[in-house]
């Protein structure tokens, strides 16, 4: 989106513009892994563990 008008502090609008999706990315992909990784240790801490499988020698 090319908006070139500048505000009171010479920034433009295209420049805030990009800063605002760029933040609202990074918040949404943040909270997307958060989401993820207490769904992860959810899982894990009610998991029962299981005895590991050895082998047998004959």
């Amino acid at each position: 989106m090319k908006i070139v008008r500048k505000n009171s502090s010479g920034e433009s609008r295209e420049v805030l513009l990009r800063e605002y999706f760029v933040t609202a990315s990074l918040i949404a992909l943040l909270k997307r892994v958060g989401e993820e990784a207490a769904r992860v240790a959810k899982g894990a801490s009610m998991a029962e563990p299981k005895p590991a499988l050895a082998r047998v020698r004959r």
